[in-house]
């Protein structure tokens, strides 16, 4: 059998969507991308057409590997084989040639997330990648008994620069999807809006709506001032504006403090992944 590797910018993207959606057809939380949204993650998450790779054998596509790029630091966005050609060797094969490419890109250390109990995790571990932090997935479908704050709407580029003092002042410890350089790459993706207290801009909330509620991409007060109350009333505006049936907030660092905020308010978990790291 020959194999072979084909970046994914010389790819039809409708091929790299199908091919995602069939790869995680059985994960925890089965993926269901489209094209648009997977353009606007290429925006948002630094993916590198170039750095990213389907693998063929014998001219068919049976895995992919996805990569996101911001040197001195590499993701891995999505990797995968097809469930028919797993056990080959193929996985192992499809990471090493992803992994050595990433190695000319200037780049130091490769992070990637797996659901806690996958199977996939003694496989990375094989690979060199070892254990970094939780990251936990949060839901609340109660009213939080608090007053509403005072929202005015933002752009990405000014969140973006209240959420990058967050991190240049160690207040935040946030993971890829909600660096401030991600919250600058959305553009006009999601709801941007800063909080605003006695006429002072004092924090700023990402958030949308979808089919099943609403969901908060990233929220934090400037300096990291008293966060357990600021959630709450992040909280409290959204179901004051649109009486969601729940409010998600997707994979918070467990040493972040947006995860202790999120135990606070009451909210639930319901899925657990690893964010594992590669020097």
């Amino acid at each position: 059998m020959e194999v072979t590797f084909e970046k994914l910018s010389v790819a039809s993207l409708s091929k790299v969507v199908e091919m995602v959606n069939d790869i995680f057809s059985d994960y925890v939380i089965p993926v269901k991308w489209d094209v648009f949204s997977f353009e606007l993650d290429i925006r948002e998450n630094s993916i590198s057409l170039d750095d990213s790779f389907l693998m063929l054998v014998d001219d068919k596509e049976v895995g992919l590997c996805i990569n996101c790029i911001r040197p001195p630091k590499a993701r891995i966005d999505a990797f995968g084989i097809l469930k028919e050609y797993r056990g080959h060797g193929y996985g192992m094969a499809l990471l090493e040639y992803a992994l050595d490419d990433l190695k000319w890109k200037n780049t130091n250390k490769t992070f990637l997330e797996v659901a806690q109990d996958d199977p996939a995790v003694s496989f990375y571990e094989k690979h060199g990648f070892r254990f970094n932090r939780f990251l936990v997935s949060y839901y609340l479908n109660e009213k939080v008994n608090e007053t509403p704050w005072h929202l005015e709407d933002a752009t990405a580029e000014e969140v973006y620069e209240m959420a990058v003092l967050n991190e240049k002042e160690k207040v935040r410890l946030p993971n890829w999807q909600r660096e401030a350089l991600s919250l600058k790459l959305s553009k006009e993706r999601y709801n941007y809006q800063f909080v605003v207290e006695h006429g002072e801009k004092i924090g700023y909330v990402v958030w949308g709506v979808n089919s099943n509620g609403a969901y908060i991409i990233d929220t934090a007060p400037r300096g990291g001032k008293d966060y357990d109350r600021f959630l709450k009333k992040v909280i409290a505006y959204i179901q004051s504006e649109l009486s969601p049936r729940s409010i998600l907030i997707m994979n918070v660092p467990d040493n972040d403090s947006l995860y202790k905020a999120c135990v606070s308010a009451g909210m639930k978990p319901f899925f657990n992944q690893l964010e594992m790291v590669k020097f």
